[in-house]
């Protein structure tokens, strides 16, 4: 089984890029890596804040910026086996050497 499926689909001008991985790690593992703060800290390069509530709020702050530079919102979350948001706001900000 292929360990990767991705697609990307546009509807009603949006696109939406979904990303599925099968990891060889235990459901309550890759739920904490993906999830909390600290575990996130070792491996994510920004600092994240997630209210893990369907609704729940998910922000992005990057080094160096004061706002966060994505923004999303979770859209379904079965602890420790589903975790699935939509980010709504992507931002990118290049900069000279």
């Amino acid at each position: 089984m292929n360990p990767h499926s991705d697609t990307l689909t546009t509807a009603d001008g949006r696109t939406a890029l979904r990303m599925e991985r099968r990891l060889a790690h235990p459901p309550r593992r890759v739920w904490d890596a993906i999830t909390q703060p600290a575990h996130l800290a070792r491996w994510f390069p920004s600092e994240v804040t997630v209210d893990l509530r369907p609704g729940g709020a998910i922000g992005f702050l990057f080094p160096g910026d004061s706002e966060p530079g994505m923004t999303g919102t979770v859209t379904d979350a079965d602890e420790p086996h589903v975790f699935e948001s939509r980010v709504d706001t992507l931002a990118a900000h290049l900069l000279d050497d």
